[in-house]
């Protein structure tokens, strides 16, 4: 039996954390609630959260002040977080994912897509840290100006194949790698990492915004030039399973 998922629900609005409990606790999960970013605050000191669902505009303590708290914390730092909020603005989901927000959520919302959603966020942690010990070696030796330099996996934001060279990129730097995107692929299977294009893997963790085009999806990365990436058609299926669309 699988353990259930311990779910944050951060709202001022008692109406919709009553319509997220029921619907949530419906589908199996354990639900905790908090009036505003103080108490998802307290919450998170004393009890075990596995999802935070975060509104934006609550009294005292907002979730632009709770979301920097969360993340600054290395008790709650790596714990996904969904924004659940009425703001439709781009800049606000920008915002959002700069700050490591996994999910953007507008209402009104479909309590089953919600549902989903959580679970999918748990699937994507599960396969991150299925299998890894504290001793595994989480590095990859990359190339440039004539170095040779190990770097942390947690510092890729994507990965791109050009004229039979395949490269390695940071928030700031390109790096060259003696590898294949594919072989690159078979180190990254237990990372939060997704082969999007025949021609790239992304960080799934390093992802600004996603933007619809011509009946697909482009991924804006959070490296320093907010690269444009698209979505193969093959790969849209298991994308949106991905990242929960």
């Amino acid at each position: 039996m699988e353990p259930k998922i311990n779910v944050l629900v951060v709202d001022d609005d008692p109406s919709i954390v009553e319509m997220i409990k029921l619907g949530l606790e419906t589908d199996g999960m354990d639900i905790i609630s908090a009036g505003d970013g103080a108490e998802a605050l307290d919450v998170l000191r004393h009890s075990p959260v596995d999802v935070i669902l975060l509104d934006i505009m609550m009294p005292k303590v907002d979730g632009w002040m709770a979301l920097m708290e969360i993340r600054s914390n290395p008790a709650t730092a790596d714990i996904p977080v969904v924004m659940l909020t009425a703001k439709t603005h781009d800049l606000a989901k920008i915002l959002a994912f700069k700050q490591g927000v996994q999910q953007y959520v507008t209402k009104p919302f479909n309590i089953l897509e919600l549902s989903a959603r959580v679970r999918s966020l748990m699937t994507m942690r599960t396969h991150a840290t299925e299998g890894r010990t504290d001793s595994e070696f989480r590095r990859i030796a990359v190339r440039k100006g004539g170095r040779t330099v190990l770097l942390s996996i947690d510092e890729i934001v994507y990965v791109s194949a050009k004229n039979k060279s395949t490269y390695v990129h940071t928030f700031e730097n390109q790096y060259l790698v003696d590898l294949t995107l594919g072989e690159i692929e078979k180190k990254l299977t237990r990372e939060n990492f997704h082969r999007i294009h025949r021609s790239y893997i992304v960080n799934l963790n390093c992802i600004k915004e996603i933007l619809r085009a011509d009946g697909g999806y482009v991924v804006v990365t959070s490296d320093r030039d907010e690269t444009h990436i698209p979505v193969a058609r093959r790969a849209v299926h298991s994308f949106r399973e991905s990242v929960g669309l």
